[in-house]
């Protein structure tokens, strides 16, 4: 989740969906509130530890954590190389296809459910073109950033880092974990735990209630998502932060780059497509 939420047009969402944790962690963050807060007042840390999940919290923040610190800088050049670019996003695009293919399985599907996947497909398409801002590095910037962006990387197919980029936050932000500015990202952390909170909370509610238009929905982002990360792009206009305002989808030139990036939306496919089957195994076994 964590490389997956640096790179623009991917969404972690998509990753702990596929991964079959979305549910415990949509669970495990809206458990966080008044109750586990008087056990902390009382001094019961097993039974908060126990009522938040927080083994499970940890384990994830700290492989997110990992993978931002570690990948940062290595996926900054590939995004910034538009040979790279090509490769990354391969990867990427595979990665989201087999998605949607895996999170329609899920889905009895109905005329009320195709219709709201195709609502959610015209919106991800929408949110991907949104053109990018020039952000401001105010503390209230940074905060609503971060409550912002925490949405779209908790619903898979909106890219929270692409959000960064439409409100000129993405190359702050970054920034400040190349530096360890840790003012910075303090007043970011602030942000995305309050939004978090508070988002989680609904999308819960929705996965409870109304299953199978909610994953038709959140598949429909996943599918609308797929025109930001097609590998091969012309940029038209570039803003003065160097992200691409506007561009437009080419055809791929058959050399050794493409059919690299076309092998690792394979591979991309297949983790996706061998994480489900390993997921859903225990279950048909039950």
């Amino acid at each position: 989740m964590g490389a997956a939420d640096l790179v623009p047009g991917v969404s972690g969402g998509t990753i702990a969906l596929v991964f079959g944790i979305y549910d415990r962690l949509l669970n495990a963050i809206t458990s966080i509130g008044v109750t586990s807060g008087r056990l902390i007042v009382k001094r019961q840390f097993r039974e908060f530890a126990r009522t938040i999940s927080l083994p499970f919290l940890l384990a994830l923040a700290a492989g997110m954590a990992t993978a931002i610190l570690a990948l940062s800088e290595p996926l900054g050049r590939l995004l910034d190389d538009p040979d790279g670019r090509i490769v990354l996003f391969g990867f990427f695009f595979g990665l989201v296809v087999a998605s949607v293919y895996v999170i329609g399985r899920r889905v009895a599907w109905r005329p009320p459910t195709a219709a709201i996947f195709i609502a959610g497909a015209i919106i991800g398409l929408v949110v991907v073109q949104l053109t990018p801002t020039t952000g401001s590095k105010a503390a209230f910037a940074t905060f609503a950033a971060g409550a912002i962006a925490i949405c779209a990387m908790v619903l898979p197919g909106i890219s929270g880092s692409f959000i960064l980029v439409i409100l000129g936050q993405y190359d702050n932000v970054l920034d400040a974990v190349r530096t360890r500015d840790l003012g910075t990202l303090l007043i970011f952390v602030t942000g995305i735990v309050i939004g978090l909170g508070l988002f989680a909370r609904l999308l819960r509610r929705l996965l409870n209630t109304q299953p199978d238009l909610t994953l038709a929905i959140l598949a429909g982002f996943m599918a609308g998502s797929l025109w930001k990360i097609w590998p091969w792009r012309i940029c038209q206009t570039i803003g003065a932060n160097g992200h691409c305002l506007t561009d437009s989808l080419t055809s791929p030139i058959l050399n050794q780059r493409a059919f690299l990036a076309a092998g690792l939306a394979l591979v991309g496919a297949a983790v996706v497509v061998s994480v489900d089957h390993a997921v859903r195994a225990p279950n048909r076994t039950a």
